[in-house]
């Protein structure tokens, strides 16, 4: 108890700095879906725009630890933070379709980094014996500030400039916690690699599973609240309806993770899929129903959605070694990243043709190929026996890094150096001490 209150202390400020950063992060992400509504932007410029944000944050996971690496933690922190409060401004200031994309990429980039630098900080901060303690609080704190961002959109109008420059406050208030922290800064950031077809032949269902989690959540992460505008809703609405899919998405994850925990985690992940499928084309067809039934249904859907990802991440790390989890999953989080940015364009396209519930056809049809796919794999593998599946860890989806996945007590077990890691798609064989070929088929 002694050494858990030790370490929480130590982090309370990293936490804090995160809270903050998730907020204003939050907040940014929706208000630019709810202004480019307002500036009346086409809806298939409006996912290209949304779409940017993940491309540069899969940049940022990839190339940020060299950046952190060669100038600090503290530094970098401060650099990226100055960066994508500008940004912020920026927007408020230039209101053309090209700026705001690049600006997207630069603070997906910018978040990126500062979510990696956080994470490391909290991860290198942490006992053993807490790890799981600290992953789950970590995950809170994610969870809860970026539900509670919803919120801020009805406290300033979003069709001025004021509300973005509280985006560019917050971000720069998360800077002073860390800043101001004891904790001992994080030493250098190693590398190991897994080559993303040895991924592949580990889970095929984990892989299809990420990407269609990146491609569903992520269109409706985006272009959800250009759905609740075009649906007739205020922007109290569209604050209101975000924040009960987001912590739908929260409480949902724990007793999901059980039922995964205690049955064949593929029979789960295609209860929930199928559950996201139904969802999605009841709400595509719910144009009439009172607010109240929409937000149940609303938050049936965001319960089941937001627990795609780390059931995908649960099931492919049981067919996972050891050493293997954290390269693996850092590869896994990737292409959620990949689907993310593909999710918005595609769903935008789809709501050009359909109108928009076309945002709810859209994720009706992915989940819907997934499902099918992951029967197809139900028949090419017997289950994993219970004894051998590994426990189920709830995880963050909305601002997680590689290093992230190091807080995962299953992952220490094989890392006790706590090396933090990075995914490289060009690894060379020989760097891949832990990637030997497997004899048996895969998933």
């Amino acid at each position: 108890m002694s050494d858990l209150r030790q370490v929480f202390a130590a982090i309370l400020p990293l936490l804090i700095s995160l809270g903050i950063l998730v907020l204003g992060n939050g907040l940014f992400s929706t208000l630019l879906a709810v202004r480019m509504g307002i500036e009346e932007f086409p809806v298939d410029r409006i996912g290209l725009i949304m779409a940017a944000y993940s491309v540069g944050f899969v940049l940022g996971t990839l190339r940020g630890p060299v950046v952190v690496e060669r100038v600090g933690h503290i530094r970098a922190f401060a650099a990226f933070a100055a960066i994508a409060a500008i940004s912020a401004l920026v927007h408020a200031i230039v209101i053309d379709p090209i700026v705001w994309l690049l600006l997207r990429v630069v603070a997906g980039f910018c978040l990126a980094c500062l979510f990696t630098i956080t994470e490391s900080w909290i991860n290198a901060s942490s006992s053993n014996t807490v790890r799981g303690q600290v992953l789950s609080v970590y995950m809170t704190v994610n969870y809860l500030s970026y539900g509670s961002s919803q919120s801020l959109l009805t406290v300033i109008d979003p069709g001025g400039f004021q509300i973005f420059s509280l985006v560019a406050i917050l971000v720069a208030l998360s800077l002073v916690p860390l800043a101001l922290s004891r904790t001992q800064t994080p030493g250098s950031v190693g590398t190991k690699r897994l080559r993303m077809i040895e991924i592949v032949r580990i889970s095929p269902l984990g892989v299809a599973g990420c990407i269609g989690a990146g491609l569903i959540n992520g269109a409706f992460g985006s272009m959800g609240p250009v759905y609740v505008q075009a649906r007739g809703g205020s922007v109290e609405d569209v604050g209101l309806f975000m924040m009960v899919a987001i912590f739908s998405g929260f409480v949902m994850q724990f007793p999901m993770g059980r039922l995964s925990d205690r049955f064949d985690r593929r029979t789960v992940f295609l209860g929930a899929i199928a559950g996201v499928s139904a969802a999605a084309l009841s709400l595509a067809f719910a144009d009439d129903v009172p607010n109240l039934i929409f937000a149940i249904m609303l938050g049936l859907y965001g319960g089941l959605a937001y627990s795609i990802y780390p059931i995908a991440l649960a099931h492919a790390n049981d067919f996972m070694r050891l050493e293997e989890v954290v390269p693996a999953s850092a590869g896994l989080l990737l292409m959620f990243g990949v689907g993310s940015a593909a999710g918005p364009i595609l769903a935008s396209h789809v709501m050009g043709l359909a109108g928009f519930n076309g945002l709810f056809l859209y994720i009706g049809a992915i989940a819907g190929m997934l499902a099918l796919f992951t029967l197809y794999r139900m028949t090419a593998r017997q289950a994993k026996p219970l004894e051998e599946q590994g426990v189920f860890v709830p995880m963050p989806q909305t601002a997680t890094t590689p290093i992230a996945m190091e807080l995962s007590p299953r992952a220490e077990a094989a890392n006790e150096d706590s090396a933090q890691l990075a995914f490289d798609f060009d690894a060379a064989p020989e760097a891949i001490s832990d990637a030997t070929p497997r004899a048996e088929a895969a998933e």
